[in-house]
């Protein structure tokens, strides 16, 4: 039986070379290949039956690197090999497997010949005896070079996005994908600029100045909430500052009040809300009310 296994980090995600749709497909495309070739069974030692690949699972992990082995599509995998649900081991190349020089090439020569698997990296053109690399030996220099390429490319790649970020931040561009409560993202130059949200100006100067008050967190909380003020999550949502039912509800309270009502629903003299009004799906609380007050007192808002 054999497993196919496919995985794309994160700085490839883009390429369509290198899919997990498309490594699946090559190994979907190699295996109907050989199937119906006329191949002689002292070809396919280790499991793989004549000429004959049977594939028992696809395992696959998106947004995982390949210097790391605790990925759940790879370790699935190896649980499946190590109770000898399969046999062999189909992958694009050997990168696939991982970037780490040392821990491929024990995995690759040790850990899965053990188990009695054989991996056939198909761009590498690994572990495939029908090829010209048929006499490859386990630890060739060939094959190390391969691994110790594969690793140099994936710390290559971490220093390039690592100075490609930095450069950006220097450069005053935001990095993060929601921007701080007050703010929002402007595209300036093909650059994206963190710029003062007019809408929430108001609510923020409101927070500073009540908590120069000696105000409690809490307590701002509370005042947002009888406020009608919109939390950040609501926010983002509605693109509104006050709730939806805010205006409403206080032209109620004031038609209530001069009228004099005795009914339960009058609003209470410390100007909590009338019993029964809609309820906002979330309301403020000292924590996210201390966050952004200090982010925007101290101004570190920048760094995300």
């Amino acid at each position: 039986m054999t497993g196919i296994y496919a995985r794309l980090s994160v700085e490839h995600g883009n390429e369509k070379d290198q899919s997990i749709e498309q490594q699946i497909h090559l190994a979907e495309q190699w295996i109907r290949q050989r199937n119906t070739s006329s191949g002689r069974k002292e070809d396919h030692p280790m499991g793989c039956e004549e000429n004959t690949y049977r594939i028992y699972d696809i395992y696959a992990d998106m947004g995982y690197s390949g210097t790391k082995f605790e990925r759940p599509g790879f370790q699935r995998m190896l649980a499946d090999a190590q109770n000898g649900r399969i046999q062999c081991i189909l992958c694009k190349d050997a990168s696939r497997v991982g970037r780490d020089y040392l821990k491929t090439g024990e995995f690759l020569e040790k850990i899965f010949p053990m188990l009695g698997v054989r991996v056939i990296c198909i761009s590498d053109q690994y572990g495939d005896v029908q090829n010209e690399w048929k006499y490859e030996m386990p630890g060739s220099l060939a094959g190390n070079l391969r691994n110790l390429m594969n690793e140099w490319y994936a710390r290559d790649i971490g220093r390039r996005v690592r100075l490609v970020k930095q450069h950006q931040k220097a450069e005053g561009e935001y990095l993060g994908s929601v921007p701080p409560y007050g703010w929002r993202i402007d595209r300036r130059d093909g650059k994206r600029k963190l710029v003062p949200d007019d809408q929430l100006e108001d609510i923020l100067s409101l927070m500073v100045s009540l908590r120069q008050k000696e105000m409690s967190y809490g307590q701002i909380a509370d005042i947002l909430n009888q406020k009608g003020i919109q939390t950040p999550q609501e926010y983002r949502k509605s693109g509104m500052v006050y709730r939806k039912d805010f205006s409403e509800q206080q032209d109620e309270n004031s038609r209530r009040r001069e009228e004099k009502s005795v009914s339960e629903k009058a609003v209470p003299e410390n100007g909590e809300w009338l019993q029964g009004e809609a309820q906002s799906t979330s309301k403020w609380d000292a924590s996210g009310v201390r966050r952004i007050i200090l982010s925007h007192t101290r101004g570190d808002y920048h760094t995300a």
